[in-house]
């Protein structure tokens, strides 16, 4: 992550060639982030509708549990799109307050596109106008960002060191989205497993009674491959900023973190395949999972306050 405090990107070839790379796959995933949208949620209220409730003249909503998996997904990829174009773009030689209101504009639209759709699925489906508008403008302020970083990069123009204050900042949203993010995942998995050992089980042996069908092992393998780089990344970024603070036993929590997220992901196919006791191991691990994820973003979150009420450089 040298790109977060380094100043001078140019003069370093891999790093320079590893952000251009970025920049252009970022570009891209703009462009294909309007389709994305479109053909997913809708850019428009007749489409929007028919996400969450299915049909216009009998109306059913989605289920709760495919809205929060939709919504931890988009969570945790634009979360993480947006620290890492925001720790490029803060290299560009314009003012302050153009970089921290294009920042701002794109995680308040990110966080207001996730809570307006909680808004529509409980309260009214005339919440989806605001959450149209909210993605555009979110598309708006990163596709700034992405333009103006890439004529940086792809021109002479000079860099300049970020100012920390606003890497403090991105740390900070990046730790309480994580909160959120654990959250969201607490009520994915009440939702869709239960918090109980036989509800966990039945999940993936399936309930004849119930109408459960069994996991098949192609259908845990696609849910597990995605997972276990994602989480892997996810994770690394949180303990790499964890690593900063003053907490005690550091190198025991983030091995703690990264087996409980390992011990997660394989223990369906534990279940399915081996016993289903195993299903105490998958509870347990995600409940410590959750835990330490909290734990460890509100320590990093407090030590940033802390660090700087008192003018302590942290990163």
């Amino acid at each position: 992550m040298r790109f977060f405090i380094s100043s001078n990107i140019k003069n370093n070839k891999p790093l320079y060639i590893t952000v251009v790379f970025f920049l252009l796959s970022a570009l891209l995933f703009w462009f294909i982030s309007w389709l994305f949208y479109h053909y997913k949620f809708g850019l428009t209220y007749q489409k929007a509708f028919a996400y969450f409730f299915t049909d216009p003249e009998f109306p059913e909503k989605l289920p709760l549990g495919q809205l929060l998996e939709d919504i931890h997904i988009q969570l945790f990829l634009q979360i993480t799109y947006i620290l890492v174009l925001a720790s490029i773009f803060l290299h560009k030689c314009i003012r302050e307050k153009v970089k921290i209101f294009l920042i701002a504009i794109s995680f308040t639209t990110l966080f207001a596109d996730i809570t307006l759709s909680f808004a529509v699925y409980y309260l009214s489906p005339l919440f989806i106008y605001p959450k149209i508008l909210s993605f555009i403008l979110f598309q708006l302020s990163t596709g700034a960002m992405i333009a103006l970083s890439l004529k940086l990069y792809l021109s002479k123009e000079k860099e300049e060191p970020p100012e920390r204050t606003i890497l403090y900042a991105l740390v900070f949203i990046f730790v309480s989205s994580s909160v959120l993010f654990a959250v969201l995942n607490f009520f994915l998995f009440l939702v869709k497993l239960g918090m109980t050992p036989d509800g966990v089980a039945q999940y993936y042996l399936g309930n004849p009674q119930k109408f459960i069908r069994p996991k098949t092992l192609e259908g845990m393998l696609s849910v597990i491959s995605p997972h276990i780089i994602a989480m892997s990344i996810y994770l690394f970024t949180l303990v790499h900023f964890a690593f900063f603070t003053n907490i005690k036993r550091k190198t025991i929590l983030s091995l703690l973190t990264l087996s409980f997220a390992l011990l997660d992901n394989f223990g369906g196919l534990l279940i399915r395949y081996v016993d289903q006791s195993f299903a105490y191991i998958k509870l347990l691990s995600f409940l410590g999972l959750t835990t330490l994820m909290i734990y460890l973003s509100v320590a990093v979150a407090i030590s940033i306050i802390r660090h700087r009420a008192k003018g302590i450089v942290l990163l």
